[in-house]
């Protein structure tokens, strides 16, 4: 929607409250619930979904959000990291665990003591995991297999030797996973190539008596683009939060966002035509204008690339962003929004107005994407949890 149109009142809207902080994101938990229900629709109930949670889930807050997702039913939590991990057990977190990277020898007794699956992304992480439970019960660990991304992940020929390994352990592997390289290009040739490559690898572990049981391939985009990469489980990221990895796939689900970030109007500036405003004076008013002044900036993860670019809403109104986004505050010309005055809530992004600004959109004019985007800004200012209701 382009600045200056309309959308609901202001008197429409429920207050969010932002009050003297520089900014709130409000995080609406009926959404994330919608989001898996959506997510269940789309894969089918035998389909297992392990909920994504790294980067602090995408910004939102990793311990209320995955405590979320387990009361919405997901089969799975899944950290980048095992300090992630421990994080999300030291909340009271009970449920299954995954963690994607390596573990070194240490992280691994501590997996064992906590119930955290580890992953096997090579034949060292592999040797260091089963050293570490040598002495103790058997432990379900997942592997890593690379199937054309070439980054993280054994390689089929390492899988005879893992094994081997294997063999001589106490690990047990439940799951076998790959990585898409091109799932946010619909019909990208490469997608079945990787999943042809991932049920190879698991044919090969079948043979030599370490059958996985669960296959896992889909992140976001897969999940949306193509059901054949669902296998029995999709590892959903930016879905569960109201992104759309690709444009494209809009019409694929009815996702909500579940971070409204909200601002407050601290001054408003009158300017006559010609007059230059912020740091190198990058826009100059095209006529007598008023701008208002909002306290974000690229401190608090706005980010500087939205300069003369993104855009904000105020009483329904799409407002351009105007000048270069500073450190800790951005410009706003609201010459065509009506009566704006100090103290009035703009929403940055997110949120059920129509029309509101999209994350994903505004990172797009960034020159980046809405997960970092998310990541940035949603951990740098104080959150507030909305619970859904009954």
């Amino acid at each position: 929607m382009a600045a200056g149109s309309t959308g609901p009142t202001a008197a429409a809207r429920t207050p969010k409250g932002v009050g003297d902080q520089r900014a709130v994101a409000r995080i609406d938990l009926s959404a994330l619930s919608h989001n898996v229900v959506e997510i269940r629709r789309i894969t089918g109930s035998k389909v297992r979904i392990a909920a994504v949670v790294k980067a602090d889930a995408y910004g939102h807050g990793a311990a209320p959000i995955a405590r979320h997702l387990v009361r919405c039913g997901v089969d799975l939590l899944a950290t980048a990291s095992f300090p992630e991990a421990v994080e999300l057990r030291d909340a009271g977190i009970a449920s299954r665990i995954l963690v994607f990277g390596p573990l070194s020898t240490t992280e691994a007794s501590e997996a064992v003591r906590l119930g955290i699956t580890p992953t096997l992304t090579s034949l060292e992480s592999a040797a260091a995991v089963a050293a570490a439970v040598q002495d103790t019960a058997r432990l379900r660990v997942h592997v890593k297999v690379d199937t054309g991304m070439h980054r993280m992940g054994l390689a089929a020929s390492d899988l005879p030797k893992l094994a081997a390994l294997l063999q001589k352990s106490q690990l047990e592997v439940e799951g076998l996973y790959s990585h898409l390289a091109h799932a946010d290009i619909p019909g990208h040739e490469s997608v079945q190539e990787q999943r042809a490559a991932l049920l190879r690898a698991a044919e090969t572990l079948r043979t030599a008596g370490h059958g996985p049981g669960q296959l896992h391939l889909a992140n976001s985009a897969g999940l949306l683009a193509d059901r054949a990469t669902h296998l029995n489980m999709v590892r959903p990221g930016i879905a569960l939060y109201g992104g759309l990895p690709h444009p494209s796939l809009a019409a694929e689900a009815n996702l909500k966002p579940v971070m409204e970030v909200l601002t407050r109007v601290v001054q408003i500036r009158a300017l006559q035509a010609g007059d230059g405003i912020g740091y190198g004076h990058s826009w100059r008013a095209p006529r007598d204008s008023r701008v208002a002044v909002v306290p974000i900036g690229y401190g608090q993860g706005y980010m500087r690339g939205l300069s003369n670019r993104g855009y904000m809403m105020i009483h329904g109104r799409l407002v351009p962003v105007v000048g270069t986004v500073s450190m800790d505050h951005t410009i706003l010309d609201v010459t065509a929004a009506g009566t704006v005055k100090p103290g009035d809530e703009v929403v940055v992004w997110g949120g059920a107005s129509d029309g509101a600004p999209d994350v994903m959109e505004l990172a797009e004019r960034a020159g980046s994407i809405g997960y970092e985007l998310l990541a940035r800004m949603g951990g740098s200012i104080p959150r507030t949890y909305v619970e859904p209701f009954g």
